[in-house]
């Protein structure tokens, strides 16, 4: 149900790998409808391991799921920055996968702060109407499921060109903002082409589509420095071997945050930005065959 790219330099990760990224901490989701397939999901170890009905999991075995995610699909326009029907339980440190709303989809046009690129829209949370929205920030799993909510995901660079036309919203005022950007770190990424896991093992989550090697001559921004004395080149992980905290599986656009200009840096995942959410084909063909009655552009 993900848009495909042609670029050789970003082939596909499996469907079986990279729903997997939903969620940063245990959780148990399920989100069914899209191009006929349903996807199921448990709790393994600290992610998800998602599979395909019809589809064999060429990582092997037949684990037994469990669903524990939003039920059903809804059209209610309720806009909460922290969905209750899905999110993140700080409680129990899980969350639930969100159903696109159809309100919300269909809304989003109108929404402050949206743009439009190549043809798909484009949402900066900082240029928003309400300044409840507009100040708002989102660690990076909550961040996906509000732009989820809207038919959207977090943005993907896909193009030198779709990245610099982005450039152009950020100013002094915005520090920094999330991506769909993830390490594939978690079950099922113990592929040997995903390793070196620093220099091969990224991808964007919305799209499934792998980025180039991080040391390559592809098309990609990561930073020259960091926080590391003497700077490291990113992504360089600090968090978890200088200071023993989390991973950072996620990436983040930094503005000239060390002195480098508008950079990519990988970021520990529960730290909370700015987004910017885009336009999912796949998640709008689902909200227009689910909520007939509803126009959704």
């Amino acid at each position: 149900f993900c848009q495909s790219f042609p670029d050789v330099n970003k082939m596909k990760i499996p469907v079986t790998i990279v729903l997997a990224c939903i969620c940063l901490h245990s959780t148990e989701a399920q989100f069914p409808g899209f191009g006929g397939f349903r996807n199921l999901f448990r709790p393994l170890q600290n992610f998800l391991q998602p599979v395909m009905r019809g589809v064999q999991n060429i990582f092997g075995g037949g684990p037994k799921f469990k669903d524990d995610g939003t039920q059903s699909p809804q059209a209610t326009g309720n806009d909460k920055l922290f969905p209750d029907d899905c999110g993140r339980e700080e409680d129990k440190g899980t969350g639930k996968l969100c159903f696109p709303d159809g309100l919300l989809c269909q809304e989003r046009v109108n929404k402050g702060g949206v743009q439009k690129f190549g043809g798909h829209l484009y949402w900066f949370s900082w240029q928003d109407n309400d300044n409840s929205v507009r100040n708002a920030k989102w660690d990076w799993f909550n961040a996906r499921n509000y732009c989820r909510k809207r038919c959207m995901d977090l943005v993907s660079f896909e193009t030198q060109q779709e990245y610099d036309w982005v450039k152009g919203f950020i100013n002094v005022n915005v520090p920094y903002f999330w991506t769909s950007g993830r390490l594939c770190d978690f079950d099922g990424c113990d592929r040997p082409d995903f390793f070196p896991k620093n220099i091969n093992g990224w991808f964007w989550s919305a799209n499934q589509a792998r980025l180039s090697p991080t040391n390559g001559s592809g098309f990609h921004d990561w930073s020259f420095t960091g926080g590391f004395q003497p700077a490291q080149k990113q992504p360089d992980n600090r968090e978890q071997i200088q200071q023993g905290g989390e991973s950072e599986s996620c990436m983040a656009v930094l503005n000239n945050f060390y002195g480098d200009g508008i950079k990519w840096h990988d970021v520990a995942c529960h730290h909370e930005k700015p987004i910017i959410c885009e336009d999912v084909e796949g998640h709008l063909a689902f909200a227009r065959q689910t909520f007939p009655n509803i126009r959704i552009p």
